[in-house]
């Protein structure tokens, strides 16, 4: 692969919303959006769709990793110059993969048991190259075109796909047609469960009981809830941006080819890692307490949230955990938590999200130079938050534990540019359209002083933002 491509930048004189463009893509082939509300963690809108090629992998078939370690290693460095001469937004996106990684993906990684019921239907893996984008900067108001021309890689390649300057042409008139996309009113429906209040209730107290056997410190636990999905994704994904808003949401959006219209419709506050150069960034959160309508009660519930030793043991635990997963692939001593309090001590940030808040840890390290950014997921997949501590005895109590499959819930979503960088949230607060249903999972970490009567009711908190975008505003049992 020739390591001389040019990247080409436009700044178009239109300035449609981000939605509008999304919704203007949402007819191409594989439209895909990751985006952010908190300007703190990111400014960029990255839009794109018409891939020049896709990979997706099945459970049980190669190693997605591997096998994505090889498309890196064809497509990862090819420009020129990326250091240089482009615009912020450029540098968010220059071109690459968007896709995800599903929970079950972690099989690839540990030896772990299968005895969850397979049910939604979608590839364990699935990544889709995009040669062009819109990205959209929320600081300066304005989008950024970019584009590339990459060689055949395959005999199946698409000889007759229009030039790296030509795609930004059509970019921009699809900037120029954009329009805002009035809100539909959701059709409301009830959902199936893959397990009851009472199931919950009980798969928490076994949970507690492996704690209390000295088995594991921490568990995270999820139910499910599936609806017919009654409307096309990108309605749901409009309303939910709206809704629950979060510092990396995504929309991905695809035809499988035996099960029809597929899709991620994501509102996820977590990252799970950030590369950018050889620089490493996690986010673990852990703790929940819901938000309230009432000044003084939504104040009341921030407070107790900072001072519970319970949370704060919670994010501790993962805290730690995350630091031995970065520790595996950094160079020694750069992994560490960075404080954002007068006090080292006290390290965790409270956010406060639509309907809950969460306390956070930001933890940083340098990847060594022997370590590429697949080892660094292989070495931090599954999120920690998401699975317990340790976290492979944690992985088999929830196979044995949850029912069914988590799919994309759990897993991660987002980017490998081309410039080598790297954004992978953990997909929280997700919606998985698959064959017709549209499946809600909510979670919770278990510890030892863990009550699960509370633990139920955090997952509903949780739940809140979803359901508002499927235009439930009450609590399902």
């Amino acid at each position: 692969m020739p390591t001389s491509l040019r990247l080409l930048t436009h700044t178009p004189a239109a300035a449609p919303s981000p939605d509008a463009v999304i919704a203007a893509v949402a007819t191409h082939d594989c439209p895909a959006a990751l985006e952010s509300a908190d300007p703190s963690r990111g400014r960029f809108t990255i839009v794109a769709c018409d891939p020049l090629e896709v990979a997706t992998w099945q459970l049980g078939s190669a190693d997605p990793f591997a096998e994505m370690r090889a498309s890196l290693n064809r497509t990862t460095g090819v420009l020129s110059d990326p250091a240089t001469a482009f615009p912020p937004a450029a540098h968010a996106f220059p071109c690459g993969w968007i896709g995800y990684f599903a929970y079950e993906a972690g099989r690839y990684i540990e030896r772990l048991p299968a005895t969850t019921r397979m049910d939604v239907g979608l590839p364990v893996a699935r990544f889709a190259l995009y040669d062009s984008a819109a990205v959209f900067d929320a600081v300066t108001g304005t989008w950024t075109l970019v584009a590339v021309d990459l060689p055949p890689s395959s005999p199946n390649h698409d000889n007759t796909r229009p030039p790296a300057h030509a795609r930004l042409t059509q970019w921009e008139a699809t900037l120029n047609q954009a329009q805002t996309v009035a809100r539909r009113q959701p059709t409301r429906s009830n959902p199936t469960h893959n397990m009851s209040r009472a199931d919950y209730i009980r798969m928490v107290t076994k949970a507690i009981e492996y704690i209390a056997a000295g088995d594991i410190f921490q568990v995270n636990l999820a139910r499910r809830e599936t609806y017919p999905q009654t409307e096309p994704a990108l309605a749901t994904y409009l309303r939910l941006r709206q809704t629950n808003p979060a510092a990396y949401a995504a929309f991905l959006a695809w035809q499988e080819p035996t099960g029809g219209p597929a899709a991620l419709i994501s509102s996820s506050p977590e990252l799970l890692l950030q590369l950018r150069g050889r620089e490493v960034l996690t986010r673990p959160i852990k703790g929940t307490r819901p938000r309230s309508p009432d000044p003084q009660e939504d104040q009341a519930q921030a407070q107790a949230l900072c001072a519970s030793p319970k949370d704060r043991a919670e994010l501790a635990m993962i805290v730690d955990l995350e630091r031995n997963d970065l520790g595996r692939v950094c160079e020694y001593g750069t992994v560490r938590v960075l404080s954002h309090t007068q006090s080292p001590a006290d390290p965790y940030t409270l956010e406060q999200h639509p309907t809950v808040f969460h306390l956070v840890a930001d933890v940083v390290g340098r990847l060594a130079p022997q370590h590429d950014a697949i080892d660094l997921l292989r070495a931090c997949f599954p999120g920690g938050s998401i699975t317990g501590a340790p976290k492979v005895r944690a992985m088999q109590i929830v196979d044995e534990l949850e029912p069914t499959e988590r799919s994309v819930y759990t897993g991660a979503v987002g980017y490998f540019g081309l410039d080598g960088s790297m954004t992978f949230n953990i997909a929280i607060r997700t919606l998985v359209a698959a064959r017709g249903r549209l499946h809600l999972y909510v979670g919770g970490g278990i510890v030892a002083d863990s009550r699960p009567e509370d633990e139920y009711r955090e997952t509903q908190a949780k739940a809140l933002g979803l359901r508002r975008a499927l235009g439930l505003t009450t609590e399902i049992d």
